[in-house]
């Protein structure tokens, strides 16, 4: 029995031939060549964020809860994590707009590292 291949390793196939081969044959064409290393980055952006969406998801819910003082179970799927996730925002988007939090507050460390690890995603040299 044959097992398909993962979606990340069918992406990482395709930005491989991009970089690899389609490359050294639009080199001469600056758009192309261009356009073939701007395909090539979405890739591997795309590959970054199915390897590490649902663990920072998972920090994040984790941080979340802390912040609103919650019990939480980690949902099961990917889809329900990205609706808790959601759902734990808003609440901490109105506590953050019923409350004047100071510099100091823990909410402001869960928001920067939550910035930096969603744009490490887009930009893996990305840190404050």
């Amino acid at each position: 029995m044959q097992y398909k291949p993962e979606n990340q390793d069918l992406i990482e196939a395709i930005a491989e031939f991009l970089r690899k081969d389609i490359l050294t044959l639009v080199k001469d064409n600056d758009e192309l060549a261009y356009k073939t290393l701007v395909s090539w980055n979405m890739l591997n952006v795309v590959i970054r964020d199915l390897e590490k969406e649902e663990l920072n998801l998972i920090k994040e819910l984790e941080r979340l809860s802390e912040l609103l003082n919650l019990s939480l179970e980690i949902p099961l799927t990917l889809k329900e994590k990205k609706e808790k996730v959601k759902e734990l925002n808003q609440k901490l988007c109105e506590l953050i707009k019923n409350q004047k939090i100071h510099k100091n507050h823990p909410i402001w460390e869960h928001v920067k590292q939550t910035l930096i690890e969603n744009l490490s995603i887009s930009n893996p040299r990305f840190s404050l």
